[in-house]
């Protein structure tokens, strides 16, 4: 088999998988339901697949192809056509005899799993089921902290590291529909940031109208409050979002969004 793609296979499986996880996660926070239930367990599979496969490639399959008189060297060829990779369902056993490390939460795991079979196979849930909310609980319970002392990302960085979803980080969004379905714990709060926590107070605000109704000394107020910080982040919007400051804007952003792939 061709070392090179032996040594790509590992980190291959562990970007595509968060992304999917990426996309799985954006799309219960917008009610996309059921399939974020799908892309959630389908990302699942990938990345404990993908630690698995950093201890060698081949754990993660349960039947290999038989021996042939007429090859000296498997190929990936080989294994994509006669190969069969392990289940959802055989991944935690797995992923404990290789690496030692144990799911915390594995009834929920696997209980997520068979919400994804009842999807898949029969396209049918309760209707009590909030396939949404179940989706955040499963990512921000069982697979995001996994995926995070696996490799010390989480999918809350690739969404605010994404370009595509700077709106949603620094308008407060993001946070507020996370709010919809969790509660902030400590370590969300790590990984969103104060400033996201600043940015929701203040989307808060007006969606509650006190910016609206607010008399001029309760704006002062309010404007008081404000850190330096916050003030240099509107003033920086401000200027990026000047026409001829948007192009710059968008190469930086390409740059260190390809900076935060290639650290991963």
């Amino acid at each position: 088999m061709n070392q090179v793609s032996i040594k790509d296979v590992p980190r291959n499986m562990r970007r595509t998988g968060m992304f999917l996880f990426r996309s799985a996660f954006m799309e219960a926070l917008h009610h996309e339901k059921p399939m974020c239930v799908v892309h959630a367990a389908h990302a699942a599979e990938i990345l404990l697949k993908a630690r698995i496969a950093q201890e060698h490639p081949l754990l993660i399959f349960s039947k290999l192809p038989k021996a042939s008189p007429t090859k000296d060297t498997l190929t990936l060829i080989d294994l994509l056509e006669n190969g069969r990779t392990l289940s959802y369902e055989e991944l935690p056993n797995q992923l404990w005899a290789t690496t030692g490390i144990r799911i915390d939460k594995v009834e929920q795991y696997r209980a997520f799993g068979r919400l994804r079979n009842q999807i898949i196979h029969l396209s049918l849930v309760n209707a009590d089921t909030r396939e949404d909310e179940l989706t955040i609980r499963y990512s921000l319970e069982v697979l995001d902290p996994l995926v995070e002392s696996f490799w010390g990302k989480s999918v809350i960085d690739f969404i605010t590291n994404d370009p595509y979803y700077a709106d949603d980080v620094y308008s407060g969004s993001l946070e507020q529909s996370i709010r919809n379905f969790f509660e902030i714990d400590q370590r969300l709060r790590r990984l969103l940031g104060d400033a996201s926590k600043r940015a929701w107070e203040h989307l808060n605000a007006h969606l509650n109208g006190s910016y609206k109704d607010a008399t001029d000394e309760e704006w002062e107020r309010w404007n008081q409050s404000k850190t330096s910080e916050d003030w240099e982040a509107e003033y920086e919007s401000f200027l990026m979002s000047q026409p001829e400051n948007q192009a710059k804007q968008q190469a930086e952003d390409a740059a260190h969004w390809n900076a935060f792939l290639d650290s991963f």
